[in-house]
């Protein structure tokens, strides 16, 4: 929610002399990178890309990966869980095109199985409120919002419960000197 606008706000603050202006849309890891492909946008910031795809990828920030509960759900008496504590839950997916939804599954793959979905979305904010009205439980990315909410937040007990968050451009396509300034200042910010 904020990662990106203060990138764009920092890189604006210490270039008043460009005009440049920056058109933000959303949307899931696969689409991000179908419209990257196809020459829609210049960057993406979004979940690891696949190998097939010939783009070129830079972790640019670590996202510490949560469970949520709702406040009166049994997990939210315990203070730290392990993904096999929250097997016996119906959980709240990432759709099948986020980035986000391989994380979590790697989080699982440790137990060789997984919990049984109540639903599916895109939008962790979104799961975070259906986790809030008692849907199902969750695994998300830490965000400010989930302290506004009705939940319990558990941190992990995993060795895979951090992701990163890559900067990702298409190498085949010619960069404008904007983007490539843009790309350098947060390379120079978001080093880790």
């Amino acid at each position: 929610m904020d990662f990106i606008p203060e990138l764009a706000a920092g890189f604006l603050k210490e270039n008043p002399e460009r005009e440049i202006q920056f058109t933000f849309h959303t949307g899931v890891t696969k689409q991000l990178l179908d419209e990257l492909e196809n020459r829609k946008y210049d960057l993406v910031f979004c979940s690891r890309p696949s190998e097939e795809r010939h783009v070129t990828a830079v972790p640019v920030k670590k996202q510490t990966m949560v469970a949520i509960v709702p406040e009166d759900h049994p997990l939210a008496a315990l203070e730290r869980v392990k993904p096999q504590d929250l097997l016996p839950y119906p959980m709240i997916y990432f759709s099948e095109g986020s980035g986000l939804r391989q994380v979590v599954e790697q989080i699982f793959a440790e137990t060789g199985t997984r919990p049984a979905a109540a639903c599916e979305t895109e939008e962790d904010e979104v799961i975070a409120g259906l986790t809030a009205r008692g849907f199902g439980i969750s695994v998300v990315p830490y965000m400010e919002l989930l302290t506004k909410l009705k939940l319990k937040i558990l941190p992990l007990g995993s060795p895979s419960s951090e992701r990163s968050f890559y900067m990702i451009h298409d190498n085949l396509v010619f960069m404008s000197p904007a983007v490539q300034a843009f790309r350098q200042f947060v390379l120079e910010k978001c080093t880790f």
